[in-house]
């Protein structure tokens, strides 16, 4: 049998274990050869207390972080685009003129074109095309994974199989914010716009149940000691709920509705 290949396009180190990580810890467990494509360093990312990161050095630091969980996760190659960090939405690091939001598109696209072509994934997965939570970043990284995988299926050659957004359903994001409010109404959490935040349920086409990886997936969370993991703002409770689901929404081949597939793999 011909050993399957996954490969997960995202925009920062971390983006791939937070959002699709328990996935790509059963994945590489059933013998899928599973490959992550970065699009920067994160060199823009915050900087955590518990870290001896500077803003100098966070480059670095984050890009070990990211070898460090795949290694954790199972990932067979742990790849790097080399663009630079755009930040945050509305802040000076979104004008620099080597920010990944700010290079030409079809020199993305054929970047990760490249990837594709050179791993041969059967299925893709990338952030949903509102980057989550409208990351600029995020959105530029899942435009440009979709042309690209769009790209190789008009080219009449090989092309991958099946395309995915990984997202959060917007009623879990809702439980959660409904609980800080209750606990801790002072909170960052507390205070965000929660309908701002993950995608309509009705999205949502496919669901990884994945409990027996929560203790390996809490240490690819872990590794990221950089950044600010969701577990951190996450009851021990709502954090075990977190952990033991992820959300899929297949954009190819459509239609797709909830329960028409039971994996990733389905039909490949």
């Amino acid at each position: 049998m011909t050993q399957k290949t996954l490969l997960c396009v995202v925009a920062h180190p971390d983006d791939e274990t937070f959002g699709a990580g328990g996935t790509l810890i059963h994945a590489a467990a059933q013998g899928v050869k599973v490959v992550t494509a970065c699009a920067t360093r994160g060199e823009a990312g915050e900087i955590m207390e518990r870290s001896d990161a500077t803003p100098e050095t966070l480059a670095a630091v984050r890009e070990g972080e990211y070898r460090k969980a795949g290694q954790i996760m199972g990932v067979s190659e742990s790849l790097l685009l080399g663009y630079r960090d755009s930040g945050m939405a509305g802040t000076p690091d979104n004008d620099d003129p080597n920010a990944f939001i700010q290079q030409p598109e079809e020199r993305v696209v054929q970047d990760i074109v490249d990837v594709m072509e050179r791993h041969r994934p059967d299925v893709v997965l990338t952030m949903d095309e509102g980057g989550g939570y409208g990351h600029p970043d995020h959105i530029f990284a899942s435009k440009c994974a979709l042309a690209a995988f769009e790209k190789l299926q008009a080219g009449g050659g090989w092309a991958p199989k099946k395309f995915y957004y990984f997202a959060f359903p917007r009623s879990r994001m809702r439980d959660l914010w409904e609980r800080l409010q209750a606990e801790d109404p002072d909170s960052e959490m507390a205070q965000i716009d929660v309908e701002a935040i993950g995608v309509p349920d009705e999205q949502i086409t496919l669901s990884v149940e994945i409990p027996q990886h929560e203790e390996q997936l809490r240490k690819a969370f872990a590794a990221h000691v950089s950044q600010q993991s969701p577990l951190d703002r996450m009851p021990d409770d709502i954090a075990a709920v977190f952990l033991r689901e992820e959300f899929y929404i297949r954009v190819h081949p459509q239609p797709a509705v909830l329960g028409d597939e039971a994996s990733l793999f389905d039909g490949i």
